[in-house]
């Protein structure tokens, strides 16, 4: 039998129904990463991944079993956007938190190149390849989810075009697998894909055990290092560790992180990451193996050390508020949205008419109120806080705004709401000169409000189309690619939503019908 363990390729000798019969023997070198073996017909040559390599093994034979690597060409090439003017009735820059100075009316946006070369007051009849009528309309800079998970092979394309059509320009991800991501990046980028810019992090770095099939175990230096190798050659964007991972792990791969990619690292762990080095933590409270790993109580409350640790500690929180679910039932109509409707898969519609549904409860609403009151304070305290969603474990698109709208009903400004999800977590990520606010040379990535959301934050979910590097996704187009009736029926009849149908009333929550 052929397997992968600490990313190194293994042979274990196995009976006929494959109960091991000795020792595994890894045949890849020490330093050789190997992923996704393969046997060929006759049993005598392994074909495996490894970095961006695809190599060949022969096992014996007269080349001495050394493995090679098989020539492939494959190339791809970025869209080539056009000249643009984006006329803005409204303008939010996301440079000024508040003050008058943060708008501006009635301006032009010049993109060439994909990036923004001016803002000026509005003249008719510049001369462009592409006009953005965006005058009844307020333009912001592109929204970002900062925590996400691409789960392809269940939502399909549905998952990156539901972020676009809820205004995300720009999703990390923080655990998932390396090869799928690196395709769903160049898929995206080449216009195969709808989707936002993708960041991403590849496998959660462990210790002996994982929690996820995304997840890779270490017991060596030697493994860790090999898994990090992968990293360097798929270029992730970010080093993420795992509950069960010990501090020598933590400690080695957010080295790697910033001496090697240039890119930052974090954990679930909030003092233990500033001890191991890690910028920042992927959630304010979640799943946690260590007993000194909570930073709160089982009722919510948390602990004086951790707002510290955000506070003075340099430390960066990716807050992920899952207690801001139940604002569904405050505005119900937002389950009717086809958004909902049509471009969720069932299950995830059944379960956001659920949620909508259902009465809240006051300890439900208490929770929120006491996480929003720790968010206000590390902000107040100069604590950097970024808005992610965790999603697809929460409605996709949909579950920012929720998180957005839960900052707003608990004391933030629009402006301070706003900043989380563009120019802080483009700062939080390296990408403040390229993204997170609307200037001269940063890349054209804008979202554009059917309404005004400094008057009425709810608004916001009212997005008529993005840009991404000045390429426009129309809001409604997006919609009408999976209103067809044919494509609901297919998935009504897939087993994979009758089995999402069945959890979401284990939980008891009864789907309406429509």
């Amino acid at each position: 039998m052929a397997c992968v363990s600490e990313s190194a390729l293994w042979l274990l000798p196995v009976s006929p129904d494959g109960t091991p019969t000795g020792d595994p023997h890894r045949i890849t070198a020490d330093d050789e990463p190997a992923d996704h073996p393969s046997w060929s017909a006759d049993s005598r040559t392994l074909l495996y991944l490894s970095g961006t390599r695809l190599r060949l093994h022969p096992l014996g034979g007269g080349d001495g079993g050394r493995p090679r690597t098989v020539p492939v060409r494959l190339t791809y090439r970025r869209q080539a956007p056009v000249d643009t003017v984006v006329h803005a009735g409204r303008l939010w820059d996301g440079t000024a938190a508040t003050g008058g100075d943060a708008f501006r009316e009635n301006v032009d946006i010049l993109v060439r190149s994909g990036r923004i070369t001016a803002v000026e007051p509005h003249r008719p009849g510049r001369r462009t390849t592409r006009r953005v009528d965006a005058s009844a309309r307020t333009v912001l800079p592109g929204l970002w989810d900062t925590h996400t998970h691409p789960w392809q092979y269940t939502y399909g394309a549905r998952q990156p075009a539901l972020n676009l059509a809820y205004g995300i320009t720009t999703t990390v991800s923080l655990g998932g697998f390396s090869y799928e991501q690196a395709r769903l990046r160049e898929d995206i980028t080449s216009g195969r894909l709808a989707g936002p810019r993708l960041l991403t992090t590849g496998e959660l770095l462990d210790g002996s055990r994982v929690a996820y099939s995304m997840g890779r175990a270490h017991t060596t230096r030697a493994g860790l290092r090999r898994s990090l190798s992968r990293g360097e050659a798929l270029a992730w964007d970010f080093v993420k560790t795992y509950v069960r991972a010990p501090a020598w792990v933590m400690e080695e791969a957010a080295r790697f992180g910033h001496e090697r990619l240039g890119v930052s690292s974090g954990s679930h762990l909030c003092s233990q990451g500033i001890q191991t080095g890690q910028d920042l933590t992927t959630h304010l409270v979640a799943t946690e193996r260590a007993d000194h790993g909570h930073g709160a109580t089982a009722g919510g409350v948390t602990h004086q050390d951790t707002v510290e640790n955000y506070t003075r500690g340099g430390l960066s929180l990716i807050e992920t508020p899952f207690t801001a679910g139940h604002l569904l039932a405050d505005t119900p109509e937002l389950a009717d949205d086809p958004r909902v409707t049509a471009m969720m898969p069932p299950w995830d519609a059944q379960a956001v008419r659920a949620l909508a549904a259902r009465t809240p409860t006051a300890s439900e609403r208490l929770a929120l109120r006491r996480e929003m009151t720790t968010v206000r304070t590390v902000t107040k305290g100069g604590g950097q806080v970024a808005l992610g969603t965790d999603s697809p474990i929460t409605p996709v698109g949909l579950f920012l705004h929720l998180a957005l709208r839960a900052l707003v009903r608990h004391g933030f400004s629009p402006s301070e709401a706003l900043l989380t999800a563009t120019a802080i977590p483009a700062a939080i990520f390296g990408a403040a000169q390229d993204l997170g606010t609307v200037a001269p040379g940063r890349l054209a990535d804008l979202t554009i409000i059917d309404g005004d959301p400094f008057t009425d934050f709810d608004d916001l979910t009212k997005t008529d189309r993005v840009l991404i590097a000045g390429r426009p996704h129309e809001r409604a187009a997006l919609e009408r690619a999976y209103t067809k009736p044919a494509v609901r029926e297919r998935y009504e009849k897939d087993p994979r939503f009758r089995e999402g149908l069945s959890s979401v009333r284990r939980q008891g929550l009864e789907p309406r019908t429509r």
